[in-house]
């Protein structure tokens, strides 16, 4: 009878008929339905419920599969959608069945997204940062090639996975694919620099190298080029940090803890560490510092105002030796 009212909406049945041949997340079924995505999360509800489909995380997007038991208490309504064979489509993955070929298998964890027989990226990371690998293939033309860039995005999209602010993961991604491929390309000479490359580095990129960086980036303005990040980066940045710094009137709200990269140092010209001992790999020719901070990690903003006070200080004596006055 609970299953009978699950699917006593002719809507709900559309779902399970689209669920049966691929798993989909709640975007792509609004779109087929032509339904606003509330309704669509309300039916999505009432269906697992009843127990007849469950989400499935991939990366950050979550699908929605058929239960394998509700494939056989609809056995027979549902028998011919299920030896379908639906056209594999960008942004969707197909149900696995004795019909389909076997899946590619997965890369190991921290190796990228799963693993395409030409070592690209897979149909649905394409689809979703198309814009961004056509955008960042332009600006590196001629420098790196795009299997290149898209190698970079797909690490990128890793990377970022565990990001708490999910709206904001593609342009995490553009973004740290961007300085990547910058970086690399200054450290080999394909981009010359025309300004000093500072890079702050402390453990999470969550608190004291952010404010660095930040700070340096509001008094250079433009003299410097500034970059942090994290020997063991977190998945925000600290909420008393980010309010000390909006005191200042200086936004952090759309900066994201990033790893440190060996581009990044590469691409340095001074390298300031905080607390992250030696992770920080040397190479000759560039200006190392270690500035012993207090880490504003689970202080108020009382505290943090302090650590941000003398990072400040420290931050104008460096801009002032990189780029003397009137240079």
């Amino acid at each position: 009878m609970e299953l009978a009212r699950a699917l006593g909406d002719p809507l709900r049945w559309r779902i399970v008929e689209l669920l049966a041949t691929e798993q989909l997340c709640v975007a792509h079924l609004a779109e087929e339905l032509q339904a606003a995505q509330p309704l669509v999360s309300h039916h999505l509800k009432v269906l697992r419920e009843a127990e007849l489909i469950e989400p499935d995380r991939y990366r950050y997007w979550t699908y929605y599969r058929l239960r394998p038991g509700a494939l056989v208490r609809l056995a027979a309504t549902l028998g011919l959608l299920a030896r379908s064979d639906p056209s594999p489509a960008a942004c969707r993955r197909l149900v696995p069945g004795p019909e389909h070929a076997p899946p590619t298998p997965a890369r190991p964890p921290g190796q990228g997204g799963p693993a395409m027989p030409d070592g690209r990226l897979d149909p649905l990371s394409r689809a979703t940062f198309a814009r961004s690998i056509e955008s960042l293939a332009e600006e590196f033309r001629g420098i790196y090639s795009l299997e290149t860039i898209e190698r970079f995005v797909d690490e990128s999209i890793d990377r970022m996975a565990g990001a708490r602010v999910v709206d904001f993961i593609p342009l995490f991604v553009h973004r740290f694919s961007r300085e990547q491929l910058r970086a690399l390309a200054q450290a080999e000479g394909a981009i010359i620099k025309d300004v000093p490359e500072v890079l702050f580095v402390c453990v999470h990129n969550a608190g004291r190298s952010q404010m660095a960086a930040a700070l340096l980036d509001h008094h250079a303005k433009g003299r410097v080029h500034v970059r942090s990040a994290g020997s063991a980066p977190g998945d925000q940045i600290n909420p008393a940090v980010m309010a000390a710094m909006d005191e200042w009137g200086i936004d952090l709200s759309r900066e994201f803890p990033k790893p440190l990269t060996d581009e990044f140092v590469k691409a340095a010209d001074a390298v300031i560490t905080m607390g992250c001992g030696d992770a920080c790999p040397i190479y000759p020719g560039k200006r190392y510092e270690d500035w012993e901070l207090q880490d504003p990690a689970g202080q108020p903003v009382e505290v943090v105002r302090r650590i941000r006070d003398d990072i400040d200080t420290r931050v104008q004596q460096l801009l002032a030796e990189l780029v003397p006055a009137g240079a």
